[in-house]
């Protein structure tokens, strides 16, 4: 590793993606789940509202923590539905950013993070960059969740659990 580049860097491992890759470059019609693209067009809806915000000059950065109206409008649905007085929402302009930002705010080195199997490639790594375990939990054969398996996975040392929804690659 060349001396300029950081340590932490060590905690990503692109070599277990590019193997993925490499194999579904010699398939014939591989299904493709690596990172979520969507497979539909943007429904009408959505791009008239984008055409219209374009239009009426809204079209520079948000605030860093988010729009105001989003923010108000998912605090009220997480506030109806869950009743945690105490918690506030976070918006992101992208999903590794938050998750980044959630991480350093929330994992101490040693920490453990429950990561449901299969997941993003970036999620382990992540972990380890702020100092974190990884603890991975299967969701074979059906991709869902095994209430069971997660709290046998749960010890005093568990800090998060990492849901992220709808997950890379399976989408759910």
């Amino acid at each position: 590793m060349h001396p300029w580049i950081a340590e932490r860097t060590k905690a990503f491992d692109s070599s277990g993606i590019r193997k993925v890759f490499d194999l579904a470059a010699k398939m014939k019609d591989p299904i493709n789940l690596s990172i979520g693209q969507p497979d539909f067009d943007v429904p009408e809806l959505v791009r008239d509202a984008l055409i219209d915000a374009v239009r009426a000059g809204k079209n520079s950065y948000a605030l860093t923590q988010g729009m105001p109206v989003l923010r108000e409008k998912l605090q009220a649905q997480i506030d109806a539905e869950y009743g945690h007085a105490d918690r506030s929402v976070f918006v992101a302009s992208g999903t590794s950013g938050g998750l980044v930002l959630a991480m350093l705010s929330l994992v101490n080195p040693g920490d453990e993070v429950i990561v449901f199997d299969p997941y993003f490639v970036m999620y382990p790594s992540l972990v380890k960059l702020v100092g974190g375990v990884p603890v991975m939990i299967d969701t074979a054969p059906d991709f869902r969740i095994d209430v069971q398996r997660v709290a046998d996975a749960i010890t005093p040392r568990t800090k998060l659990i990492l849901l992220n929804s709808p997950a890379n690659p399976t989408g759910v």
